[in-house]
């Protein structure tokens, strides 16, 4: 398995996992198949520029998982971790938390002081991979601190 972080021009990878995902599990995640099928390639650049935070897939070849950390709206600190989903075929490999840890050390490297992420509290798995890399939290977020940079 190979993690890559996308950029601008990988635009078209990242809107066919991100849809996959939409497809495969649409009670995961806060947006719709049929809102982000409509959205132009302009828009699926827009969010892999740098200032929009980091996008990473995991490729074996081909996409399987892919996760997002994106600058929180309400604290400038916060990096907020979303999107996080892999193929049902992959699950259980090791592939979420390698994206996770990912977006820690991205995370790390870019000076944010903590890591956010919203996981629905009957969700176990998913609660305890989280757990595991350090998120820690009651109800439906979950933080992880990071040191900031010097």
């Amino acid at each position: 398995m190979r993690l890559r972080r996308l950029g601008p021009d990988d635009w078209a990878t990242w809107r066919a996992i991100r849809l996959t995902a939409l497809r495969s599990d649409p009670e995961a995640f806060g947006s719709t198949l049929a809102v982000e099928e409509a959205f132009d390639e302009a828009r699926w650049r827009e969010e892999l520029t740098p200032g929009h935070g980091v996008r990473v897939v995991a490729e074996e070849p081909e996409p399987v998982g892919l996760v997002a950390g994106v600058p929180h709206e309400d604290h400038s600190d916060v990096l907020y971790l979303y999107s996080m989903w892999v193929k049902p075929e992959f699950r259980r490999r090791g592939v979420g938390e390698a994206l996770v840890r990912d977006v820690l050390v991205w995370a790390r490297a870019n000076g944010w002081a903590r890591v956010r992420l919203r996981v629905f509290r009957d969700n176990a798995t998913a609660r305890r991979l989280y757990a595991r890399l350090g998120f820690a939290g009651e109800g439906e977020t979950m933080d992880h601190p990071l040191t900031p940079v010097s």
